[in-house]
């Protein structure tokens, strides 16, 4: 394991700096929208205030009885309304204020009358970035007399610099809101989600920094929200672990202490064997009747003492590679199987070939083909099928039946003729089939026994076994009426 130690990154990295900026910015980019329209809504403002003031300026010149004012106070009136020249445009008249110096040519014609929002978009941000002192001539009708038209000729550097000043109060507020919301966004956030991420996180690496410590198990909370389930899945999860790695903890313990008692128990459980062949030489018949079954709870002593060592090594042992024929194999199994089964149904004396005082209630059909060959380890296939024809029988069947399917598969990637051939071996039985338990822990070692006083470990020593031959274990069906196995070993060409 890599034991590295994690942290949390700095704030500059972290969740929260992201989230601030990305707050401004995207404020700011919807300020950009709203730029745009104020700033030719400005425009026209601007534009109209100035046609009423040349209105009023115009009215001045109305009022005097011969329509004529000193040219001092004409500039004068066209000074403070900020235009060059009016003309008020009357039924049976025309009024005009004009300056001395008032320039002849005209740059550009705005008829205010003649709006439309693509257009004023346009028009404000030419104004805007316009660097010229073109005179505009604004055409339009004032707000307190739209029954006439007037015409007003103004500086264009005065209306760009009034629009840049607009802007840059615009920019100025705009920058304000955004951090502000972007401010309120942030810390709304940061409670909901980054410190309780950062918590969850910091929660992650002290459980793997030492994640058999009971103290390191995060407490799920109270939040209903996807952080909450978030926080109550990996409570499970790192209950899980430490429950696995207890496990593990007791499965190589129990490996060490295995190892360590194979050969005082192996030895010892000789010794008991020599003894009990010496018994059955005996003249007494009770103390014959009974040699038997001494030999076989030995052997059976024996046989678990085996599985169990096997199971605690680390690494499956080295395969001793040899050709022989599957229904080779899977006879001198079931002959073994029935030997002992029927062995306490056979009677005899001493020197007398035994005769069966019953018939044999266990019974291993075979239906395989005599020229499969297989290129395996032996002695590691025996101990693989050997549990798993013996297991139905202690657990109530009477009857397993062995069937097989060759199947043929193409090489993945190879178009050529060459392909993988496989043989599946079928062992079914008719027995009472596996409980919900065993089902559920079916490959665990210790806890997928379906029978009373198995130890769990038949089935993931025989998975072990076939998976070290590139092959496969799996439960097919299992059910009142029985169970059945699948086993897939791949064939030589």
């Amino acid at each position: 394991m890599n034991n590295r130690h994690l942290k949390l990154p700095p704030w500059a990295k972290s969740l929260s700096a992201r989230l601030l900026v990305l707050t401004v910015s995207f404020v700011m980019l919807a300020e950009v929208f709203v730029f745009a329209p104020s700033v030719a809504r400005f425009r026209i403002d601007w534009l109209k205030a100035h046609l009423d003031s040349g209105y009023l300026a115009a009215l001045a010149l109305e009022a005097t009885p011969d329509q004529m004012i000193p040219d001092d106070l004409e500039r004068e009136l066209l000074s403070n309304a900020g235009i060059e020249a009016v003309i008020l445009r009357r039924e049976d008249r025309k009024l005009l204020l004009q300056r001395d110096d008032m320039p002849a040519k005209v740059d550009k014609d705005v008829n205010l009358s003649d709006f439309s929002i693509p257009m004023a978009l346009m028009e404000g941000l030419a104004t805007l970035s316009q660097t010229e002192n073109r005179v505009l001539r604004v055409v339009g009708m004032p707000s307190m007399a739209p029954d006439f038209e007037i015409e007003v000729l103004v500086h264009e550097d005065r209306l760009t610099e009034a629009m840049r000043n607009f802007g840059w109060r615009v920019f100025g507020l705009s920058l304000m809101i955004s951090f502000f919301t972007a401010g309120l966004v942030y810390f709304a956030l940061n409670r909901l989600l980054v410190r309780p991420m950062r918590t969850l996180t910091s929660d992650m690496i002290r459980f793997r920094e030492d994640p058999q410590d009971k103290a390191s198990l995060i407490n799920p909370g109270e939040r209903d929200d996807e952080i909450g389930v978030a926080r109550q899945e990996l409570a499970m999860m790192q209950q899980d672990i430490q429950a696995m790695l207890n496990q593990r903890r007791r499965l190589a313990a129990l490996g060490t202490a295995a190892t360590k008692i194979s050969h005082d128990l192996r030895n010892a459980l000789a010794t008991s064997m020599l003894m009990t062949e010496q018994l059955a030489k005996s003249e007494d018949d009770e103390v014959r009747a009974v040699v038997p079954r001494l030999l076989s709870s030995m052997e059976r002593a024996v046989y678990i003492s085996e599985q169990t060592l096997s199971f605690a090594r680390e690494t499956p042992p080295p395969r001793d590679l040899a050709t022989f024929t599957l229904i080779e194999l899977i006879e001198e199994i079931r002959d073994q199987i029935l030997l002992q089964k029927c062995e306490p149904l056979l009677d005899g004396g001493m020197g007398d070939a035994p005769v069966a005082s019953e018939p044999c209630p266990a019974r291993i059909e075979i239906d395989l083909p005599d020229d499969v060959m297989l290129e395996a380890d032996y002695d590691m296939l025996f101990r693989a099928f050997s549990n798993l024809m013996r297991n139905p029988l202690e657990a109530g069947a009477t009857t397993v039946a062995i069937s097989h399917k060759i199947q043929t598969e193409p090489e993945k990637g190879d178009e050529s003729a060459k392909a993988r051939r496989s043989i599946e071996v079928v062992i079914a039985d008719n027995g009472p089939g596996l409980p919900e338990k065993a089902i559920k822990n079916l490959f665990v070692p210790f806890a997928g026994s379906g029978r009373q006083g198995g130890t769990g470990l038949g089935l993931a020593i025989a998975r072990e076994l076939i998976s070290t031959h590139n092959g496969e274990l799996r439960l097919t069906a299992t059910g009142p009426d029985g169970a059945v196995f699948t086993v897939k070993l791949p064939l030589g060409n």
